[in-house]
Order: C-alpha cells, then structure tokens, then sequence
C-alpha cells in the first residue's frame, strides 16, 4: 500500500486568545491530530500527550502528508512538539495550496466538500474548541476524524476525476488538480461508451432531505452530453441519466452490448 497519511489537526485556543493571526500559530496548542493511515486503512487518534508517539512514527515512516491548508496551518502549530522532526523536510500535497494555485483565491474545505462530495464538516473549529475546554475528548476525536474523512474523500474524488468542484455564483465550477491518475473517470466513459462496453460505476445520489446514498451497478452508455450520461441502469432495468461529477468509480467489463446509435457506428 502506499505510504501516505491524511491529517488535521484541532486546537486548544483561538487566534483571538492569542493575540491575533500574525506569527501565533505555536500559541495555539494542539488538542488532537486525526490521521488516516493508507498502509493500515486504518484511522488514529493522537492527544497532547501522545504527540511524541507521532513524532516517532513520521521520523521512521516519511509518508506523503495530506491534508487541506496543513503547510499554512496545521504544521505551524505542529512543530512547537516536535523536537527530532522538521515538517517541512516531508512530502506534502496541500489541498488548499493546489486550489490557490488554480483559482488565485481560497476555499474553505466545507465548501469544496459541498459541491464536490455533497457532504460537509460536522460542525466548526470553535467547537473543536470548546469540546477540548469541556474535557469532552469523545466529541472531540470525533469531530477532528470526521473532518480527516471529508479530507480523504475530497482527496480520492481528486485522483479518480482529475478535478474538484465549487459553487460560483450557484454553478458548480470544476477545478482541475494536478494529482488526478490517468485514465480518469472522464476519459474512462468516454473509451467505454466509444467501445460499446459495458461499465461498471460507484454512484452518489442525494435525495430530498440532503441524505446521501452511494450505489454499485452496471451501465450500458447510450449517450453523452456534457457531464450527463444517459444509459441503461442494469440495477433498475430501465433507461436513466446519470451525472458524471457524481461518479465516484467507473471501471469496464469484459461485457459489450448494442444499441440504436452503435449500430450506426
């Protein structure tokens, strides 16, 4: 598996308590780091006080950090705790640091997460906060994986479609991104449909009250037309159109199959 983690991280304070944004980030303290492992498909929890455990665990491991503004934020209020590593010698891919060099402008993770996934954070930094003040490390821990989830999921769309979303001025809006594997899921229609084989896909729908629900099926590609496709949906057994930003997974089968249009190809 490869060697990459997703992080995030929460803190004890705010810039407020602390004097304000400029050059106070290690005033902040650290209340909790979540990270997910890609080696281990497995997620952790690190307190204040196991902050050393992790420290030993990059020095050995060296993974690709992902994260969403971790150069601009989350290892400046890091590295106070480290005293072996330099964060800054470790591979990075910055979610937010790709954004601003496509857009010329930020995002903040919930609203690319929105239009990208059609699912957001769990709540705010400030009651990341107030959990920690609370001694509530349950609430905590659970907010700050949420948050590492929603980053992992921004980051997978990324690699599978080559582009994340946005809403500008209430279209949705692609930002392309550089870490895209080829084929993407794009291109990956676009040669199924032009071979006649049949796909099979990883599908997000929301419904009415805004409840995602994700779905496996196989479809027969009977036309395109901008990002909608419409198919045969072999789960339903009926003709339906599908949006391709909501594709999560598209991967041929061995099937082919015929249609009206095909016969004319």
């Amino acid at each position: 598996m490869p060697n990459k983690i997703v992080f995030d991280i929460e803190t004890q304070k705010t810039f407020g308590e602390v004097g304000g944004l400029q050059s106070n980030h290690h005033l902040l303290g650290v209340s909790f780091v979540g990270v997910y492992s890609y080696q281990q498909n497995k997620y952790f929890g690190f307190l204040e006080k196991d902050l050393p455990a992790l420290e030993t665990i990059l020095l050995k491991e060296k993974p690709l950090m992902i994260g969403f503004n971790n150069k601009g934020f989350d290892n400046k209020v890091l590295q106070p705790y480290f005293k072996r590593l330099n964060l800054d010698e470790l591979k990075y891919l910055d979610i937010l640091e790709e954004i601003y060099k496509n857009l010329g402008f930020r995002l903040k993770l919930e609203s690319v997460a929105q239009a990208t996934i059609s699912e957001g954070k769990s709540g705010t930094g400030l009651d990341a906060i107030r959990y920690y003040k609370e001694r509530d490390f349950d609430s905590l821990a659970k907010y700050c994986l949420d948050d590492v989830r929603v980053t992992k999921n921004v980051y997978e769309y990324g690699l599978a479609q080559g582009v994340l979303h946005y809403y500008a001025g209430g279209i949705k809006t692609k930002i392309p991104i550089p870490w895209g594997v080829p084929p993407v899921i794009e291109q990956k229609i676009i040669n199924a449909y032009t071979k006649h084989q049949r796909l099979k896909i990883k599908y997000f729908s929301v419904d009415e009250k805004g409840v995602k629900e994700e779905s496996e099926r196989k479809i027969d590609i009977l036309k395109i037309e901008g990002d909608k496709l419409t198919a045969f949906c072999h789960l339903k057994e009926k003709q339906r159109e599908f949006l391709m930003p909501q594709i999560l997974a598209a991967e041929p089968t061995t099937e082919t199959y015929a249609h009206q249009s095909a016969l004319f190809a």
